[in-house]
């Protein structure tokens, strides 16, 4: 059925909820629109265009079996290299001023700083499984493995260094005791030498011996007089180490004993403080008590296994 208009004009038809836009006409659909319109404009405008988009984090059944194994293998060398760091660092705090070279424990103090960082990043790439590429898990258990390995090296370097500073001070505590040794055996030998004995020679009681050059087992060889073995004497602190043969002039200080003045030429008056005897040829310098102002040394009856220093204070 239609409708009819003026003039007998049949009348357009319209949706029952809709009416002709003319006349000024408002419905109630076109507010609908309008009011939609506008809100998705105002919903686009709301949102800043730089807002970041979070994508929540899937758990390991979400991912592929393939990134799973790889990331569950990057989570075990993660917990390898946190334990490796932690017992680096007890190396570390532990070898303070127990090395004699200091690079060894900066290199691993190097270490264990790659360490923490690269545990750290790995960290936050792998316990939120779903944040990272299975490449990118890959790279980070390789970098998990280089981390570990630079930690194991500098760790065996700081223990190699500590042990080489631990075999030092051995060796300096048994040199020590070996000079303790040798100058309480001076002492004994001074406390059973007796009464100072007259030197053979010399003037007035004054024995008197002359060092005619510096050198080694050559000029004593060449036997012209005693012999100042400048090394020696500058590994004990003396003004000289006097060396000579038996047979070419020690056994003139048979009669020697503590207490006897000798007067060494160019050198001045020396008074005997102690003797130690029965010295193998060949034995090290360090036997012999250090500090003396100078030394004297023969074999007796030209024996190699009996071979006596006078030590010598200045007069």
């Amino acid at each position: 059925m239609t409708a009819v208009g003026h003039h007998g004009h049949p009348a357009p038809l319209w949706p029952p909820d809709a009416a002709p836009a003319h006349h000024g006409v408002v419905t109630a659909r076109h507010v609908a629109l309008v009011l939609a319109s506008f809100a998705l404009l105002i919903g686009a405008f709301a949102r800043p265009i730089d807002a970041p988009t979070w994508t929540v984090p899937t758990t390991v059944r979400d991912s592929a079996p393939g990134e799973q194994l790889v990331r569950a293998s990057a989570v075990a060398k993660l917990r390898v290299l946190e334990q490796a760091r932690s017992a680096a660092q007890l190396v570390w705090d532990d070898s303070a001023d127990r090395v004699l070279d200091e690079s060894p424990r900066v290199k691993l103090h190097a270490a264990i700083t790659r360490a923490t960082q690269v545990a750290e990043r790995v960290r936050t790439s792998v316990v939120w499984p779903g944040t990272t590429l299975e490449a990118t898990v890959a790279a980070n258990a390789v970098a998990l493995d280089h981390a570990s390995v630079a930690l194991a090296s500098a760790v065996s370097g700081v223990d190699d260094a500590v042990t080489a500073w631990e075999a030092e001070q051995a060796r300096l505590a048994a040199e020590a005791e070996a000079a303790r040794q040798a100058a309480a055996a001076a002492a004994a030998a001074a406390r059973h030498a007796g009464a100072p004995r007259a030197a053979p020679a010399g003037v007035a009681g004054v024995h008197i011996e002359s060092i005619w050059t510096s050198g080694g087992q050559s000029e004593i060889d060449a036997c012209r007089g005693s012999v100042n073995v400048a090394a020696v004497a500058s590994y004990l602190g003396a003004g000289f180490y006097a060396a000579e043969h038996w047979s070419c002039g020690g056994s003139a200080w048979r009669g020697i004993g503590t207490g006897s003045l000798v007067e060494f030429a160019g050198y001045g008056t020396y008074r005997v403080a102690g003797l130690v005897g029965g010295l193998s040829y060949g034995v090290d310098a360090s036997v012999l008590p250090a500090g003396y102002a100078g030394y004297y040394q023969t074999c007796i009856g030209g024996s190699s296994s009996n071979m006596t220093v006078w030590l010598l204070t200045r007069a």
